[in-house]
């Protein structure tokens, strides 16, 4: 028996057909329009007008995009956020008169999942939609009111960029991005120009595959709401039927626990690379893929995680140590823990007869800073930073600090504006050396030669975080998410790190943290004299 609502809505499109006045549509875009009670109440809007029943998880994203002015998504594959993000988008647009709901992701083709997921909703719902303009990815009640998607330009500065997000003011808007790790900074920056005032909001969703770019940013600085969703969470992993067709399963989680985990050894310690088994998975069972065999029974306890995919996959959280970061949290922590460990009982004075070595990175007159490390063997200082100076200024100030804390060697920037800092240092007494990062690499790694001398000095970095028991780093911000950040690829033999500054198109460090990665360049200028080739960067 059909609803009096929904006779109401065929009997006016019949009306329609036969009369197909203005005055007629208006009647029916009037009548389906008027949902102004569930402005707070998103999860009513769309169990009762889209017929949908949303998981626990994405009842919360919600909620929170009812209540918050920017929510991040943080999601494991397969749990239903870009579903959950098609129907807040449903019930924004519907539910506030004078409303815009823009979309975008990157790349083009991950727009296409969030609007065929929005697009099946308006076609079995269409009764909400009489009136309304329909075309790609575009639906309008008005010019002024609409949800559209908003394409990531690819070509022309990050200033002409920003503009296709940018000047977009309207009485209540929400920003949907999709797969938000890998939009550029400057759609996010156009977009928070737009959320000056009036009724805005922005849902950021992504899997967390590493730690940075702007959604880390918004849950590292506390700037967003969190909503974190997990396989784990999911109703067709607790009940291990598919309650929810097309989600996440069970039988896919159990498999991803026996391939890319193991149950801890007796006496070995928890760890940020381990998880507990939920109790609901212990003893259930999964075949084998592409076999008829059966993996033993899921034990219960901790399992170590073998497969860094498995994290933000399954788990829904950044892992430990990214497929091909460069550095791991696991060795950062470390690392710090030891600092701390160190200065508690030796305050912070330097080891006894270590002679420090300097790295200096050179900056020019702006916001980017010119950065002293000091290396006593494994334990590294606190940094020295000034800016807006030049760099023969910049010399003396190396000069003093060399002298002054009894340097056995600087290694200086010598790229560009740094060229003329290292022969200066050594006029005044000091023994520098000027190191130019794009020369050749003087060694290569077990993984291959290296694209260049950076390569190397960042791998340099990144193994002696890795191997040295004794690695210590002070607790500096601005160090530890810079050296979180850079990923390297391996393209015929040879090992690249991400690069500081963009090049055609490719993420950089420099858009990922909002700066210059001065600090962990001034630490890796410090292992230039670890190779035996040490004159062949004598640059100077």
């Amino acid at each position: 028996m059909l609803s009096l609502e929904n006779s109401a809505t065929q009997f006016a499109r019949h009306l329609l057909t036969l009369y197909p006045k203005p005055e007629i549509k208006k009647v029916i875009a009037s009548s389906t329009t008027n949902f102004d009670k569930y402005q707070s109440d998103p999860i009513q809007f769309i169990e009762k007008k889209l017929g949908i029943t949303v998981t626990p998880d994405v009842q919360k994203m919600l909620e929170s995009v009812r209540d918050n002015r920017i929510t991040v998504c943080r999601s494991a594959t397969g749990t239903g956020k870009s579903h959950g993000a098609s129907a807040a988008a449903i019930w924004f647009y519907k539910s506030f008169p004078n409303s815009r709901v823009y979309t975008t992701a990157n790349p083009y083709e991950n727009q296409k999942i969030l609007w065929g997921e929005l697009s099946i909703m308006v076609d079995t719902h269409s009764e909400l939609f009489a009136g309304d303009k329909i075309t790609t990815m575009h639906v309008e009640r008005s010019a002024k009111d609409f949800i559209t998607a908003l394409t990531v330009p690819t070509t022309g500065t990050d200033e002409v960029r920003e503009g296709k997000f940018s000047g977009k003011h309207h009485e209540h808007m929400l920003f949907v991005v999709d797969e938000g790790d890998t939009v550029p900074d400057f759609a996010y920056k156009g977009i928070e120009g737009c959320m000056s005032g009036g009724h805005v909001r922005l849902l950021i969703l992504f899997n967390p595959r590493y730690e940075a770019g702007t959604p880390y940013r918004h849950e590292r600085d506390r700037t967003a709401n969190v909503i974190h969703l997990s396989a784990f969470n999911h109703p067709n992993v607790i009940t291990g039927k598919n309650l929810i067709p097309g989600a996440v399963d069970r039988e896919t989680t159990v498999q991803r626990v026996n391939e890319w985990c193991r149950p801890l050894a007796d006496g070995e310690k928890q760890s940020i690379n381990t998880f507990e088994l939920p109790d609901f998975l212990v003893g259930t069972v999964a075949k084998k893929k592409g076999t008829n065999e059966t993996y033993p029974p899921l034990k219960s306890g901790h399992y170590f995680v073998n497969e860094q995919s498995f994290f933000y996959m399954v788990l829904g959280r950044y892992s430990p140590q990214p497929e091909q970061q460069l550095i791991s949290r696991e060795w950062i922590d470390n690392a710090r823990a030891r600092w701390d460990a160190y200065v508690a009982q030796n305050g912070e004075i330097p080891p006894v007869g270590t002679m420090p070595i300097l790295g200096g990175d050179i900056a020019e007159q702006g916001k980017d800073f010119n950065v002293r490390c000091a290396r006593y063997g494994s334990f590294i200082a606190r940094f020295k930073r000034w800016n807006g100076v030049d760099p023969d200024l910049s010399a003396d100030m190396f000069a003093a600090e060399h002298q002054d804390l009894g340097a056995s060697v600087s290694y200086i920037d010598a790229t560009g504006i740094g060229a003329g800092v290292a022969p200066k240092m050594q006029r005044k007494g000091c023994t520098a050396v000027g190191v130019k990062v794009a020369a050749s690499p003087t060694v290569g790694c077990e993984l291959g030669d290296f694209a260049q001398l950076r390569d190397q000095l960042y791998w340099a970095y990144r193994e002696w975080l890795r191997t040295d028991p004794g690695a210590m780093i002070p607790p500096d911000e601005r160090l530890i998410q810079q050296s979180l950040t850079p990923t390297y690829s391996i393209a015929n033999g040879k090992v690249k790190v991400m690069p500081k500054n963009s090049t055609e198109g490719k993420v950089c460090m420099r858009d990922l943290l909002k700066h210059s990665p001065d600090e962990m360049d001034s630490v890796m200028l410090t292992f230039a004299g670890t190779y035996s080739a040490l004159g062949d960067l004598d640059l100077s």
